[in-house]
């Protein structure tokens, strides 16, 4: 099965990468190798780039002079980086959202649409719960605390006990079991929004399966680590919870002296280590949403290593 995705806002992070041939950079979460492949084109000859991803079968249907292509997880990021003795890096790139074929094709139960096996692993490899183990054996007051805080959802308090409920007569196997849950739990006003909540409650279980936020907020210090003075950083984020913690860690490695404006002289010693490229969050043009739907929610920020 061909591992096919149309990547996201590329022309924007070419842009803001600004790669030159030569040079070396790092996708760290390749998919399907759209930036890659771009990147690949522009630092020709003598560039390379190391493509990490967590999911094999990126991983396996990814074959480009030039490129290094490694199953790992990017929280891993400095370790990877040694192991291949990738260095002189000038750019590094991630786009956080799902690819087209997790969605589509992987057959992972990660979209409502689709009757599939309740697993959401991006790494089938891992030890980690999936997702029918969690809303098999958590807690009610787990489960609502992964909903609300991973998904943004309202109801889940609601929806988490209903999912208790109903495994006490027969255990989730598949989404669409898990589809009905969430409708049967939402009042009547809120019934006819239940795709809203179903996206949410999916959204929610798969960033806690994959530890998503934990795994981008050790990236995101090792990456600017890594980098060479001069060096770029973009993140492509497809919510909230992760853009606001790309826009925290970028503001954070901009700032410097951070003592009191009464202090007559610095004694903190902090400089920056970055500059923020984005003053805002890069969003798709009219014609790419237009195309590829999917780009709707997607935001770019780029950091300079100073």
């Amino acid at each position: 099965m061909v591992y096919r995705h149309t990547p996201v806002l590329l022309q924007e992070a070419l842009k803001y990468l600004d790669p030159k041939p030569g040079e070396n950079f790092i996708d760290a979460t390749l998919g399907g190798g759209g930036y890659s492949k771009a990147l690949l084109k522009k630092i020709s000859p003598g560039g390379k780039v190391l493509a990490i991803d967590l999911d094999k079968d990126a991983v396996e249907n990814f074959h480009e002079k030039n490129a290094m292509a490694v199953q790992g997880n990017f929280a891993k990021l400095a370790a990877i980086v040694e192991n291949q003795k990738f260095g002189n890096i000038s750019g590094i790139v991630a786009d956080i959202g799902l690819s087209s074929y997790q969605l589509d094709q992987s057959g992972r139960g990660i979209t409502f649409q689709k009757d599939e096996p309740l697993d959401m692993r991006f790494d089938l490899s891992s030890q980690e719960p999936d997702a029918r183990f969690m809303l098999n054996n958590y807690a009610s007051e787990e489960l609502a605390r992964i909903l609300r805080e991973y998904g943004e959802e309202k109801l889940a308090g609601k929806i988490a006990r209903e999912i208790v409920h109903r495994r006490r007569e027969q255990l989730f196997r598949s989404t669409f079991d898990l589809v009905e849950a969430i409708k049967a739990a939402l009042p009547k006003p809120a019934k006819h929004r239940w795709a809203d909540s179903a996206r949410r409650v999916f959204q929610a279980l798969r960033v806690a399966v994959n530890h998503e936020l934990e795994n981008l907020e050790s990236f995101l210090p090792q990456a600017l680590d890594l980098l060479n003075p001069g060096g770029r950083l973009v993140v492509v984020s497809f919510h909230s919870l992760e853009d606001r913690m790309v826009k925290q860690f970028f503001a954070e490695a901009s700032k410097g002296c951070v003592c009191p404006i009464d202090f007559p002289i610095c004694i903190c010693g902090k400089n920056p280590r970055g500059r923020v490229l984005t003053k805002k969050p890069v969003t798709a043009a009219a014609a790419e949403s237009a195309e590829n739907p999917r780009s709707k929610p997607a935001k770019l920020r780029a950091l300079l290593k100073t």
